[in-house]
């Protein structure tokens, strides 16, 4: 049985260019940076003598991560850009204190997004208000989510 969900993973083309994205413009932080080769990751992965760059990325409390995976000797090819609607399209979905502001900031430093945030008419806590798609460097989708905030110890009595 499955005890706790750990990372979620994206292969990259350019670690740079995503760790900029990630960190630079999201904020997330590294928590690990290393290269991976050997027999565990040949076995894991299926590609004899593969060397990964893989880098964990957070958001400083240690619980869920960010996987970023560069292989370094047998870079696979581009998959087509992905519609949200397409069998097999993967999204990372990230909860926001002020969608509004974060898609004016991303939107004004040339990220594209898919449409503007939109409102979820009548959402309750700990439910989504709001909501938005764009997509990293390299096509993986990022949704952001703006919550209700929690209901008040009066609102709860």
């Amino acid at each position: 049985m499955v005890q706790k969900l750990h990372h979620t993973g994206f292969v990259v083309k350019n670690m740079e260019k995503s760790l900029a994205f990630y960190c630079g413009l999201l904020g997330f932080v590294e928590e690990r940076n290393w290269i991976r080769e050997g027999d565990y990751i040949s076995g894991i992965t299926g590609l004899k003598g593969e060397r990964l760059h893989v880098v964990y990325l957070g958001i400083g409390d240690m619980r869920h991560s960010v996987e970023l995976l560069q292989y370094l000797d047998t870079p696979g090819s581009k998959i087509s850009p992905t519609e949200r609607n397409d069998i097999g399209a993967t999204h990372l979905g990230m909860i926001v204190d002020d969608l509004d502001s974060i898609y004016k900031d991303l939107l004004d430093k040339g990220i594209k997004f898919a449409t503007p945030p939109s409102d979820f008419p009548n959402a309750k806590y700990p439910w989504a208000k709001k909501g938005c798609h764009c997509q990293d460097p390299d096509g993986n989708w990022i949704e952001f989510l703006e919550r209700m905030p929690p209901p008040s110890e009066a609102e709860v009595s």
